[in-house]
C-alpha cells in the first residue's frame, strides 16, 4: 500500500496528486491519497486568514478519481494524528518511520528515481515539482486534469484563444509580494523581456492577461503589449479562479510566473506554441528539474 500526502493550494495539490498517479503507473497498483490535513480548523484558518480553499482536486477535475486513505490505513504507514497542531509537534519529536519518505525543501524541484524503487508499503510527503516525474504520463494527466463545461463567458474566451495567435500572460501578485521565497523574481523587467522575446516568434498577437491584481496589470503590463490587442481576464474569481488555468491551456503561447498554478497551465497546454518561463523559480539555492526542454527561460 502506498499513500501520498496532499497539502497546500490547488497548484501544489496537482503536483502531489500527479505524483500519486505516477507511482500508480509505475507500480501498477492502487495508490491512495491522504487529505486529512484539510479537515483541521487550524489549517483552514491561520491568524484570521483563510488558507487556500481546502482539498479541491475532486471538486475541480471531473476525471480525477484516486481514493482517499482512511485513518486505519494511515496509521499503518505514518504517525497519523487527527489534530493538526499535535501532528506537527509530534512530527518534530518522533523518528521518521521506515515506511515514510519525507522530501526536503531542497529536493522539491528535482527528480529522484529512488522514490520509484520502493517496494511494499510507503507514505510519501513532499511537493514533487520535477517535470521529469510527469513527462512520461503527460497525456494521462491532460485527461485527468481536463476541465468540465465552461460558462458562457469562458466559452467565448476559449473560442477566441484558439482562433487567434493568442499569448496568455500570468502575473501572480498578492501573497507573492510578501513571501521571501518567491518575491521579486517575476518583476516588471521579467515581463518586459518576455514580451520582447515572444515577439521574435510571431506577430499579430492577442494578449490575455491573468492575474490576482488586475488593476496593477492595467497600469503596468498592458502598456508593454504595444500595438496589440489586449484582453484583461477578470471574470474568474474565488473558487472559479481555476478557470484562469484552464483558459491558459487554450492559449497558443504562454508567459508564465514562478507559480505552480501557471506551470500547470503550461504543462497541460496542447497548442505547441512558445512558452516562456523564469530562469529562477525560488529565492534559494536548489536543483531544478521544473522546466520542459522546449520552454524558453529568462
Amino acid at each position: 500500500m502506498k499513500i501520498v500526502n496532499i497539502m497546500g493550494g490547488l497548484g501544489n495539490q496537482m503536483f502531489e496528486y500527479a505524483f500519486a498517479i505516477s507511482l500508480q503507473e509505475r507500480f501498477h497498483e492502487d495508490v491512495l491519497i491522504d487529505t486529512s490535513h484539510y479537515g483541521h480548523l487550524f489549517f483552514k484558518r491561520y491568524k484570521g486568514a483563510n488558507l487556500h480553499n481546502g482539498f479541491e482536486i475532486h471538486n475541480v477535475f471531473p476525471n480525477a478519481s484516486l481514493k482517499e486513505a482512511n485513518p486505519l490505513q494511515l496509521m499503518r504507514v505514518t504517525w497519523y494524528m487527527p489534530n493538526y497542531l499535535l501532528s506537527r509537534i509530534l512530527r518534530r519529536l518522533l523518528p521518521i518511520r521506515k515506511n515514510e519518505i519525507i522530501q526536503t525543501s531542497a529536493d522539491y524541484f528535482s527528480h529522484h528515481e529512488e522514490y520509484y524503487q520502493i517496494k511494499g508499503d510507503a507514505y510519501y510527503e513532499g511537493i514533487w515539482e520535477s517535470a521529469k516525474n510527469y513527462i512520461p504520463i503527460r497525456e494521462k494527466l491532460q485527461q485527468v486534469y481536463a476541465h468540465g463545461d465552461p460558462n458562457e463567458e469562458n466559452a467565448r474566451y476559449i473560442e477566441s484563444m484558439e482562433a487567434e495567435n493568442s499569448v496568455g500572460i500570468h502575473i501572480r501578485r498578492g501573497d507573492y509580494l510578501f513571501c521571501p521565497e518567491f518575491m521579486g523574481i517575476c518583476d516588471l523587467n521579467y515581463y518586459e523581456c518576455a514580451i520582447t522575446e515572444i515577439q521574435k516568434y510571431g506577430q499579430n498577437y492577442t494578449y490575455y492577461i491573468f492575474s490576482n491584481d488586475t488593476r496593477w496589470c492595467a497600469e503596468y503590463i498592458i502598456p508593454l503589449c504595444k500595438n496589440s490587442k489586449v484582453v484583461l481576464v477578470s471574470n474568474n474569481t474565488g473558487k472559479d479562479s481555476v478557470w484562469d488555468m484552464f483558459l491558459m491551456t487554450h492559449c497558443k503561447n504562454l508567459i508564465i510566473a514562478n507559480s505552480s498554478f501557471s506551470w500547470w497551465g503550461a504543462f497541460l497546454n496542447k497548442r505547441g506554441g512558445t512558452i516562456i518561463a523564469p530562469q529562477k523559480w525560488v529565492n534559494r539555492d536548489a536543483e531544478y528539474d521544473i522546466w520542459l526542454d522546449n520552454w524558453i527561460r529568462l
